[in-house]
């Protein structure tokens, strides 16, 4: 194989091994003390997160799928974190949410999602570290190799 090209990047092993292993953000549980309605605004939201999450790591799968400069990549997946950091940001972590079904959840059942959520952030922080380290760091003209 040609010494500038890669065949995969430990940041590529980092991320999908880190992203895939997430537990689902599922974590409501029913609670005789919440309101139904809420139990079931917190469940179709947990499952919202979980499809979002899903169409996530298809697209950062999709941008590892192509043989790509390394520079590239690391924009795109940058990118790709941002957005995701974002969608995180806007649905669960604030009160002012724009998603309307944030509003009917609540208790034991929102903090659970946020606590994931934020958990989440922490691990979205360190690959978008690495990515721009990576940026910097990176020799032009290398391409990462399709699996």
């Amino acid at each position: 194989m040609h010494p500038l090209k890669r065949a995969f990047s430990p940041r590529c092993v980092q991320f999908a091994t880190g992203f895939l292993a997430l537990a689902s953000l599922c974590g409501c549980t029913r609670s005789q003390a919440q309101p139904r309605q809420s139990t079931e605004t917190c469940g179709a939201l947990a499952q919202s997160m979980v499809s979002r999450e899903s169409a996530f790591v298809a697209r950062a799968q999709a941008i590892r799928g192509q043989r790509i400069l390394l520079r590239d990549y690391d924009r795109q997946m940058i990118a790709l974190l941002d957005e995701r950091r974002k969608s995180i940001e806007s649905t669960l972590l604030t009160a002012a949410s724009p998603d309307p079904s944030v509003s009917d959840c609540s208790g034991r059942q929102i903090e659970s999602l946020r606590t994931e959520a934020l958990q989440e952030m922490v691990k979205i922080q360190g690959y978008l570290n690495t990515f721009r380290r990576g940026l910097q760091e990176d020799p032009a003209g290398v391409f990462l190799e399709a699996p």
